[in-house]
């Protein structure tokens, strides 16, 4: 919804006002008169008001069945609903829920530019639109879920398009299916699973802060940019990818994203640590169907890391630069060019590879270089890279030949 609409339904004086409630409570809307009738016949309040904008404020959505129903133009303000499967319009459109309360399940049918504005959403409760929804906006939104048990969580969201803006969520499902906005959102333990009907979801992540295990799996993904956020737990863990895979000044700890699909990945302006808690730390990306691969101005490191990257048989370059790991493992790697430039790290495992072009430019290894049975087609050493005083370098069964 613009924001001169939302102006509109809020503020114009020319809008029924049709409130119905008393200054200290809410009463139920089956008591606000022509309220409830316009609310229960759409074509009625056409008839008698036209396309005049609709105001309902404090009025609890209890006991009442609204089913099947189009509602259009709509602004609920500080209204409470409470049950489940009573609220079910078929369509709700050009509409603002502000400083509204959810507490059951409500299918709110397909949504088409309808924000969620100052909403509460109780633990277990699930307020989600239907199939085809789009300009849906949850908007300083929250639904803070107590239970760990991931079958008892609630949900929100709208199967189609949907934006959460500044909104804090806890043990909770986001749910969306083609667009997913998450921008200045604070979320813990969160799941957000993406099915295959809609061809995929197009995932932005920004100015954000996850904490806990934020799950995008299984899920089916056109691309992922995660960008200026903060993240204890990524999981992409068996999720499909499209087309790229795009974190940016992210800081973090754990990424699990062996994936699916993905031509392209790249992780820039980054830094990433282990838990303070000292328990095992794994930062993992890899896709068989990579074709470029770009870590650059990032740091992995700690006392229990593991890097793994990867591309596949189809990887055409795979690019390190001006980055810094404790351990990275790149063995059984294939690419047609493998590039470590300004690059620091105590120990590499690239055995058993298939490279056409490994070049180390700038590139320092504090223990170990592992080059064990890798066949490589060209090598190139620049920029200061030195080998040979290198005690911990394996080259056993590899046809990598260093200068003399």
């Amino acid at each position: 919804m613009n924001r001169r609409l939302l102006v509109k339904l809020l503020g114009s004086a020319a809008s029924i006002s049709l409130l119905g409630c008393e200054m200290n409570g809410k009463k139920n809307v089956r008591s606000f008169g022509k309220t409830f009738a316009y609310l229960n016949d759409p074509l009625l309040r056409t008839r008698e008001s036209g396309d005049i904008p609709l105001v309902v404020e404090g009025a609890e959505f209890s006991g009442a069945h609204f089913d099947g129903i189009d509602w259009k133009k709509i602004a609920f303000r500080n209204c409470d609903f409470v049950g489940a499967y009573e609220v079910r319009p078929a369509s709700i459109e050009e509409a603002v829920f502000e400083g509204c309360r959810f507490s059951g399940i409500f299918n709110l049918g397909t949504l088409k530019n309808v924000r969620f504005v100052r909403c509460l959403i109780a633990d277990t409760s699930h307020v989600v639109g239907d199939v085809g929804s789009t300009g849906v906006v949850f908007d300083s939104c929250e639904m803070m879920g107590s239970d760990p048990e991931p079958n008892h969580w609630g949900s929100f969201g709208a199967y189609g398009d949907v934006s959460f803006i500044r909104c804090k969520a806890r043990r909770t499902n986001l749910s969306g299916e083609t667009e997913h906005l998450m921008r200045e959102c604070e979320f813990e333990d969160i799941h957000c699973g993406i099915s295959k009907d809609g061809g995929g979801s197009l995932v932005l992540i920004e100015n954000c802060k996850l904490r806990g295990r934020f799950r995008l799996a299984p899920a089916l993904i056109r691309s992922l940019t995660i960008r200026d956020t903060v993240i204890e737990m990524l999981d992409l863990a068996g999720a499909t990818i499209k087309d790229e895979l795009l974190i940016e000044r992210v800081r973090g700890g754990s990424v699990e994203a062996i994936i699916k699909g993905a031509k392209r990945l790249a992780v820039r302006d980054s830094q990433f640590t282990p838990p303070a808690s000292g328990e095992k730390f794994a930062f993992s990306l890899a896709s068989n169907d990579a074709q470029e691969v770009l870590i650059e101005n990032t740091s992995i490191l700690g006392g229990n890391i593991l890097v793994d990257i990867g591309g596949g048989p189809h990887t055409e370059s795979l690019f390190f630069r001006k980055s810094k790991f404790t351990r990275l493992d790149l063995q059984y790697a294939h690419a047609a060019h493998l590039l470590l430039e300004e690059f620091e790290a105590n120990s590499v495992r690239l055995n058993d590879a298939r490279i056409g072009k490994l070049e180390l430019s700038s590139a320092a290894f504090a223990l170990t270089l592992d080059l064990s049975n890798t066949q490589v087609h060209e090598f190139k050493k620049t920029g200061g890279t030195d080998l040979k005083k290198l005690s911990g370098l394996k080259l056993d069964g590899s046809n990598i030949k260093l200068p003399q």
